[in-house]
């Protein structure tokens, strides 16, 4: 299944722990965005990571979708990227 999972999570520590946790699963196209491609047992560990990581007043959404096309290049973030 396709999935992508956006958040807004106030505190930077905790932030970018998420952030680095989500690279196992998917590729970071901004810098809230990741797009993951996963198995039911896969979403099931990433739901546990952002309940670990995120707050009661920080936003968090898995949206499942189907890529119709792409139209060019996405310059993927890379780890160094995290600090902002």
């Amino acid at each position: 299944m396709y999935i992508v999972v956006t958040y807004d999570i106030s505190n930077d520590k905790q932030r970018n722990k998420l952030a680095k946790e989500l690279l196992v699963f998917g590729i970071r196209t901004q810098k809230s965005f990741f797009e993951c491609e996963v198995t039911e047992k896969e979403l099931k560990i990433i739901k546990k990571i952002l309940k670990k990581y995120s707050q009661s007043d920080d936003f968090v959404t898995i949206y499942q979708v189907k890529v119709i096309d792409r139209i060019g290049d996405v310059e993927y973030l890379e780890i160094d990227d995290l600090i902002f």
